[in-house]
């Protein structure tokens, strides 16, 4: 979250420059759009920071990029999901353990945008796809092993080797971004509302669905244009 504020800080600060750039020779530019979401999964709603960067075309009609974001677990501190052992099996004299959970996806990215309202109010319909990963993860003190090996050697075998997968993922959206002053043309807050899909993603406790058919909502800033 703090390297995110720092990003946000950093673009603001670009912004006045980056303006009179595009005023003076407007050919193909770049963007990037700091955010912050959240996933609508079935029982709660999970944090999540990430950006998109990339290239815009000339007409500023198409952006081609790079969509990233994660869901860590340090965010999500308060969501546990419980993992029971088989019968007769413990893990430190404990036969349900209290797991966290992580999130990634990084995707190529393409998206239409409208300009309306004189340019001031941007709409985009990206569409992107990529990689997906996630997993579950022992937390606090069941990270210390009891018999010294790596916890992640443990977190295999107690979730007998899925403790985290891999799979593809394709997103969609609809988003809107707003340009709230004049003399920053380069700057627009907005956000939208993204569907997710994932492919060949599953691990023990998630199952094939843990994160696929998903709404996102993403909040955050645009620097480019």
């Amino acid at each position: 979250m703090r390297s995110l504020t720092y990003l946000i800080i950093v673009v603001l600060g670009l912004s006045p420059a980056l303006s009179h750039a595009q005023e003076t020779d407007r050919k193909m530019g770049f963007y990037i759009q700091p955010e912050y979401s959240a996933m609508f999964l079935d029982d709660h709603i999970g944090n999540a920071v990430g950006a998109n960067f990339g290239i815009t075309t000339k007409s500023r009609k198409l952006d081609i990029g790079i969509r990233y974001y994660g869901r860590s677990g340090p965010i999500n501190e308060q969501q546990e999901y419980a993992l029971t052992l088989p019968q007769g099996e413990t893990y430190k004299g404990q036969s349900t353990l209290l797991l966290g959970a992580d999130h990634g996806y990084i995707g190529l990215e393409v998206a239409y945008n409208l300009l309306l309202k004189d340019d001031r109010l941007l709409v985009r319909f990206p569409v992107s796809f990529g990689q997906v990963g996630a997993g579950f993860y022992l937390k606090d003190d069941d990270r210390i092993t009891p018999d010294g090996r790596r916890v992640s050697e443990w977190e295999d075998d107690l979730q007998g080797d899925t403790d985290a997968g891999f799979g593809l993922a394709t997103e969609v959206g609809v988003h809107a971004f707003y340009q709230p002053f004049a003399a920053l043309k380069s700057l627009r807050i907005g956000g939208g509302i993204n569907y997710t899909n994932t492919y060949g993603y599953t691990s023990f406790l998630g199952g094939d669905d843990f994160f696929n058919n998903k709404l996102r909502a993403n909040f955050g800033l645009r620097v480019g244009f």
